[in-house]
C-alpha cells in the first residue's frame, strides 16, 4: 500500500450559483431600498447633524449589521441620497448648449425646470445645504462638480463658458464669473422652491433676471 496520502477533492454542490443566490440578491436590494427610504423619512424631520444611526435603522426596520453592510456611515448614506438627484442635475445642465444663445425665454424655462427638480427630490435639497455646513469633503465635492460642469460647457463651445479655458488672467476671470453665475442660479432655485420665502411674482422676476444674466454671459465670448 502506498504511503502517499490520497486527498479526495471536495464535493461540489450542484445547482448553486457563485456569490449570492437570487433570493439573497433580492433581500440585499430590498434592505438597501429600505435604508434609503428611511433616510428620506429621518432627514426630512431631523437635522443631518442630529440624526443617528439608531434612528435610521429603526426607520428602516433593519439591524445595525445590515445597515453597515450597505453604508459605512451616516455620511455615506447621505451621499447615496444626493447621488439620486446628481444624475438628474447633470443631465439637465448638459442640455444648456441646446438652447440658442439669445433665447432668454428658453433659459428662463431651463431655470424653472431646474427649480422643479429641487421640488421633485424633496428632502435632498435641504440635506445638501446641511452637508455643505457639516461635511467639508462634501463642500469640495460640489466645487469639483461645478468645475466639471463648466469644463463640459466649455468643451461644448458655449460662449462665455468657452472662455474659461486657459491660464491667462482673462480665462480665470471668466471662470470666476461662471462659478458665481451657477451659484446664483442654484440659490434662486432654492429660494423660489422654499414655501413662503418669496411670492410667485418675485420668483418670476428672479428667474427672468437670472436668465438675462445667463444670456449676457454666454454672449460674452
Amino acid at each position: 500500500m502506498s504511503t502517499e496520502s490520497k486527498i479526495s477533492p471536495p464535493a461540489t454542490r450542484r445547482g448553486r450559483p457563485a456569490g449570492r443566490t437570487a433570493l439573497q440578491e433580492e433581500r440585499h436590494r430590498k434592505n438597501r431600498m429600505a435604508i434609503l427610504q428611511a433616510a428620506e423619512t429621518v432627514f426630512s424631520k431631523t437635522p443631518y447633524v442630529r440624526a443617528t444611526i439608531d434612528e435610521l435603522i429603526a426607520a428602516a426596520g433593519v439591524s445595525r449589521a445590515t445597515f453597515y453592510a450597505h453604508f459605512e456611515s451616516k455620511y455615506a448614506l447621505a451621499l447615496a441620497s444626493y447621488d439620486g438627484i446628481r444624475d438628474d442635475w447633470i443631465d439637465h445642465c448638459n442640455a444648456l448648449p441646446d438652447i440658442a444663445a439669445d433665447d432668454t425665454a428658453g433659459f428662463a424655462r431651463w431655470i424653472t425646470r431646474l427649480a422643479d427638480l429641487y421640488v421633485e427630490h424633496g428632502f435632498v435639497t435641504p440635506l445638501v445645504t446641511q452637508l455643505q455646513i457639516f461635511e467639508p469633503g462634501f463642500r469640495q465635492r460640489l466645487i469639483d462638480e461645478r468645475h466639471a460642469l463648466i469644463e463640459r460647457l466649455a468643451e461644448a463651445g458655449l460662449g462665455g463658458f468657452a472662455q474659461t479655458r486657459g491660464s491667462e488672467d482673462i480665462a480665470r476671470l471668466h471662470h470666476a464669473r461662471a462659478e458665481l453665475l451657477l451659484k446664483r442660479i442654484d440659490l434662486i432655485c432654492s429660494e423660489i422652491t422654499t414655501p413662503d420665502l418669496c411670492s410667485p411674482a418675485t420668483a418670476e422676476r428672479y428667474v427672468r433676471i437670472a436668465a438675462e444674466e445667463l444670456v449676457d454671459f454666454i454672449k460674452s465670448s
